[in-house]
């Protein structure tokens, strides 16, 4: 058991009683014997990030490949690089990902790279939570379509060593991986329970590539095709016409928002308030730091707020309490998570917040400072299911980590 005294939580002092994993009582004062108390004067509690969507190992491309155009960017600079990738390498990579993930307040992610075991392995020893997928993309080559699917089929047959840690399914795009592809892999996570991942919309050209291909939309032809449901997360979903928004709010799927790299690579500026007017589920998500730079879900909520507004034409669009929910309640509860919330009953993923930090002052609105002002230096201490994983902003064996993630980088870059 663990007891929070005296932290600030929705505009007043309270404490904190987390049993096994679980928030179980919150009221102004709990006493409570043979457990272990932390004194949260100046501190607020708040609910951790679920970053929805990411490819955490290309932490090695951070400032690679700048200022270019997605597919010349994605050739020219990634693609090359990531050919020489071993797991070995991915495993050191995750773990980098994991610490910068922590230490900005995230203790959950939705992962989509190579060499899925590798990431698991890592989430698992850092203590976070994870819906690692394996990802399936054959150039439309049957011989690789099939290799894929029965890889994919292996490694959902393998339990995962963490019951924080989820396995799921995924394929690139729809330019990248065939029907036979999308849908066996898709079959295969319903029979699993599984979550299915996809990039859709995120340019112009991938819609036009689609239409001139397909005859239909990125949306409308994987929609045919039987692969949006409550279980299927699709990433960017930039440029959606009023068709296919009506298919995703139908179909209950999740559209993971990437708002920061959008703009960096000029592919769209995704209508937030519009999605969330017609009912679809939107959660927040960094894309890598390849185009993005950060892991951030900090700094992912300023963008997106201020993103969805200029979308919108309005300054009254994308409300902080709505941007907030979409960095933490919305992703937890897409992935079947019951957090994102500091509420009896929800699992005890928080962090706590230095509230004498210049970037929370005045303490008028704390939502609005996490969206519009605060950084990372804000953050004292990060739990997940009621387990620290970083006190007084030190993450255990974080020497160690950053060193292997630069012994990577040296031969990668």
């Amino acid at each position: 058991m663990l007891l929070l005294k005296n932290v600030y939580l929705n505009g007043k002092t309270q404490d904190v009683l987390i049993e096994n994993g679980t928030f179980s009582q919150i009221k102004s004062h709990i006493e409570q014997k043979n457990c272990e108390t932390i004194d949260c004067k100046d501190k607020a509690i708040l609910p951790t990030f679920c970053n929805t969507h990411t490819h955490a190992s290309m932490m090695f491309l951070r400032g690679i490949g700048e200022d270019l155009e997605l597919f010349d960017w994605l050739e020219n600079e990634i693609w090359p690089r990531e050919n020489k990738l071993t797991p070995e390498m991915i495993y050191h990579l995750s773990r980098f990902a994991v610490l910068e993930m922590i230490k900005t307040g995230t203790t959950m992610f939705l992962d989509m790279y190579f060499y899925a075991d590798e990431t698991i392995k890592a989430a698992c020893e850092m203590g976070v939570r994870a819906l690692v997928t394996y990802v399936g993309m054959d150039m439309f080559d049957e011989n690789e379509t099939q290799r894929r699917l029965e890889n994919a089929k292996s490694f959902l047959a393998q339990k995962s060593p963490s019951a924080l840690v989820q396995k799921g399914l995924s394929c690139h795009a729809v330019y990248t991986a065939s029907q036979k592809l999308i849908c066996g892999f898709k079959e295969l996570a319903n029979r699993k329970d599984a979550y299915f991942h996809i990039h859709t919309s995120e340019t112009q050209k991938e819609v036009s590539d689609c239409l001139k291909k397909y005859g239909k939309r990125p949306i409308q032809l994987i929609d045919d095709w039987g692969v949006l449901d409550e279980n299927t997360i699709i990433a960017h979903a930039v440029h959606l016409d009023d068709d296919e928004i009506s298919r995703v709010a139908r179909a209950k799927a999740i559209v993971a928002h990437n708002p920061t790299s959008n703009l960096k690579l000029n592919s769209g500026q995704m209508p937030l308030q519009k999605y969330l007017d017609r009912g679809v589920r939107v959660a927040l998500g960094t894309d890598s730091v390849s185009s993005n730079n950060s892991l951030s879900m900090i700094s992912e909520m300023k963008v997106a707020a201020l993103s969805a507004k200029s979308a919108a034409n309005s300054s009254t669009a994308a409300k902080v309490s709505d941007i907030f929910k979409t960095a933490t309640q919305n992703g937890f509860e897409a992935l079947g998570v019951k957090a994102g919330k500091i509420q009896e009953g929800y699992l005890a993923d928080f962090m706590l917040l230095d509230l004498k930090c210049h970037a929370l002052l005045p303490n008028v609105n704390l939502v609005s400072n996490m969206v519009y002002s605060a950084d990372s230096s804000v953050i004292c201490d990060v739990f997940c299911n009621g387990k620290p994983l970083m006190q007084n902003r030190v993450v255990a064996g974080e020497d160690e980590i950053v060193q292997n993630f630069k012994a990577v980088c040296k031969s990668l870059c």
